[in-house]
Formats: C-alpha cells, structure tokens, sequence
C-alpha cells in the first residue's frame, strides 16, 4: 500500500505500545523495590524486565515493519548533528538518536538484569542463579551496581532531550511514544496489517514466563 504525503498512518504495533508502557513500569518497580531493599521483590522485576527485554529483541527481528532493527536510523552524521538541523525532522519516523537510545537502553537492561541473577551480597540475599558462579557474585554485584547509574544517567539524558523537543522545537515526543498513529510527511511509506494478538502473545508469554519459573522453581 502507499500512502499519500502528509497522510496520518499507523506505524507502530499495539505489542510495541504495550511494552514501553510495561518498560516504565517495571523499571520504575525495580528501582523502588532495591531502594527500599525489599529484594524477595525486586527479583520478580528484575526476571519480568529481562523478560520483557528479549521480547523487544525478538520483535525487534520478527516484528512489524517499524519494529525491527533494521528500520533504525544509524546514521553518525546524523546523529552528530540532530540537535541543530533546522530542518523539519519530525517527518523522521526513527531519528538517529532515537536509534541509538533505544539500542543503549536495551544493552543497559541486559545487563542490569542478567548481573542481577548472579549478585550475591553473602548475607541476607542471593540472585535466582548466584550459586552457579559463587566466586564471582562480587564481579557481578558490582557490574550490576555499576549498570544502575549508567542506567540513571541514560533516563536523565532521555527526559531531558523529550523536554528539549516538547518545549524548544515545539514536538510532541511524548504523544509520538504512546500514540499508535504517525503523521507522516514521506511518501512510499509500507505498512502490513498487523495481528495484535500474536505481539501481545508473545509479549505476555516472554515477560511472564521468568517470573513464573522463579516463583515455582
């Protein structure tokens, strides 16, 4: 199908939606579970999270058009200078820094989440999978402490470049990440119909599924 230049389309698929929705959530729980030291907690977030991770890795190859890594915009030059084109970019489905924001976030969550089966404080706690490397839980306590600030300063950087776009170049980012619908400004734009339900199966099925085998097993 083609559609016609400045048409508003659907771009992004329900399961994508929903996994930026359930990104915020279970990050934000993982924080305020280790903050509170309730860890019996936070490793149920922590297994959901990487659940959830290898959902956006795997819909990120199998997914729909503008799900996949291939869709990214990994331009450097770009990238270099996005802040001060002048041009209208906001006709960009994936922005360059977009691109790579999404790729770091997802490399920090791995990490955060998968230091954290291993993590071991050799007192009151141990990660689900700590007693498979016992002689190295202090390596991986401190990767994981290590992945808590890049991840801190990773979601500083982000608010602060949407506020830079909402406010400055007067870009709702915000509406963009939740809306399903992209008012499109290139012609030639592709677009399969979408089966919901197979996104949302395999979405449902990935972040649950850890957290099942943890509680269980």
């Amino acid at each position: 199908m083609q559609y016609k230049q400045n048409s508003k389309n659907k771009i992004w698929d329900l399961s994508l939606r929903c996994f930026h929705l359930a990104l915020i959530l279970l990050v934000i729980g993982s924080i305020v579970t280790a903050k509170l030291n309730v860890l019996e907690i936070h490793q149920f977030f922590g297994v959901a999270l990487l659940g959830l991770i290898f959902f956006r890795i795997l819909w990120g190859i199998i997914g729909t058009k503008y799900s996949r890594f291939k869709s990214f915009n990994l331009s450097i030059r770009e990238a270099l200078t996005q802040f001060s084109n002048r041009n209208n970019d906001s006709e960009l489905i994936k922005t360059p820094l977009g691109s790579y924001s999404t790729i770091m976030f997802l490399l920090v969550l791995i990490t955060l989440s998968v230091s954290g089966l291993f993590s071991s404080d050799d007192i009151l706690y141990d990660g689900p999978l700590a007693y498979l490397t016992p002689n190295y839980s202090s390596i991986w306590v401190y990767v994981h402490n290590i992945s808590h600030y890049i991840l801190y300063s990773l979601i500083t950087i982000h608010i602060i470049a949407i506020l830079y776009y909402q406010k400055i170049k007067k870009k709702n980012l915000i509406k963009r990440m939740f809306a399903f619908y992209f008012k499109v400004h290139q012609e030639n734009i592709l677009q399969k119909p979408e089966n919901p339900l197979r996104g949302l199966a395999v979405l449902l099925l990935l972040t649950l599924l850890p957290v099942f085998l943890l509680f269980y097993y």
